[in-house]
């Protein structure tokens, strides 16, 4: 079978009206030709989308350097230098997620390695039924998790956690946040470094959410501002865009020794830098800023919260 062939330049194929531009007057019609090798049309759309050019570097100097100015431009109509927001957050998304991906693709197969060359003795558990019941209304992972644990020296602190709940919790009548905690304590146990891949993994995919909802509390407390709430939540989108960036080089690092403290340190950035954003955009005072910013945190965490442990519960 033949490509179709393109209609003439002059002439719009959809409606067979005269096109004298790049659009047809009368349908609105691009002069664009789709019927092309998938290579070039995914190029063009992988370059549309994400306008990897020069308008990168110059927003990323202001986004990640200058918190809060892209935003200002934003505000002032400035647009044509600078990537748009949606664009944006779509690439820093993109390449976080691409990096989590792989990150945690290698991680993960390291624990599995790990976990075939260890060699389980379990002991006689003080409440053998129990802790059979236990595990049993557990998933298959969290079984194998349990066993090795189980199988670490009587003194270790894991181990007595484990056989505590055991002997004392009955894990399918707890409510759905205490299996998320259990769960979360059990892989926490197995291996310390979980916890911060498992934050990076879920806390992005929260936020992603409820953008915009951090839209609504930063116009609630800013409302004498006068702003559209497209602009909070332009505002929104920079922060977290920011954020995406900082956890994606936080999954570049080493989980022991001084990458971890890093990575840690790269958890905590955000706050300071919302800060300083709140600062450079809305033009309050230092002391009216902070305040802000601990009162727009603490609202937004009480819904952020819930919807990262429903994270975790969907994706765990």
């Amino acid at each position: 079978m033949g490509t179709a062939t393109p209609a003439d330049g002059r002439t719009c194929p959809n409606c067979g009206r005269d096109r004298p531009e790049s659009f047809c007057p009368r349908c609105g019609q691009s002069d664009r030709d789709y019927a092309r090798s998938f290579g070039a049309v995914a190029g063009e759309f992988l370059r549309e989308t994400l306008e990897v050019d020069s308008r990168l570097f110059r927003t990323l100097k202001l986004l990640m350097f200058r918190p809060g100015s892209l935003t200002r431009e934003f505000s002032r109509n400035r647009r044509v230098s600078f990537m748009s927001p949606v664009r944006l957050y779509i690439f820093a998304s993109f390449v976080y997620f691409l990096l989590l991906s792989l990150v945690g693709d290698v991680s993960q197969m390291a624990v599995e390695v790990a976990e075939e060359d260890r060699e389980v003795v379990l002991p006689l558990p003080p409440t053998e039924e129990r802790l059979a019941a236990f595990k049993a209304a557990l998933p298959p992972d969290r079984q194998r998790k349990v066993d090795d644990i189980l199988g670490r020296p009587e003194d270790d602190i894991g181990r007595q956690t484990i056989l505590f709940w055991a002997t004392t919790r009955d894990f399918g009548a707890q409510s759905w946040i205490e299996r998320v905690g259990l769960l979360a304590t059990i892989d926490f146990f197995h291996d310390p470094s979980v916890m911060p891949r498992r934050f990076l993994a879920n806390m992005p995919i929260a936020m992603f959410c409820l953008l915009p909802v951090l839209g609504l509390v930063l116009a609630a407390f800013h409302f004498r501002r006068q702003r559209f709430y497209v602009e909070h939540l332009v505002f929104a989108l920079h922060v977290q865009t920011f954020t995406f960036f900082v956890y994606a080089a936080a999954l570049l690092l080493p989980n022991s020794g001084p990458g971890g403290w890093i990575r840690l340190g790269c958890l905590l950035i955000p706050y300071p830098y919302l800060v300083m954003a709140l600062r450079r955009y809305y033009e309050n005072g230092w002391v009216l800023t902070v305040a802000k910013s601990v009162g727009v945190t603490m609202l937004y965490a009480m819904v952020l919260l819930p919807a990262f442990l429903i994270s975790l519960f969907v994706t765990g």
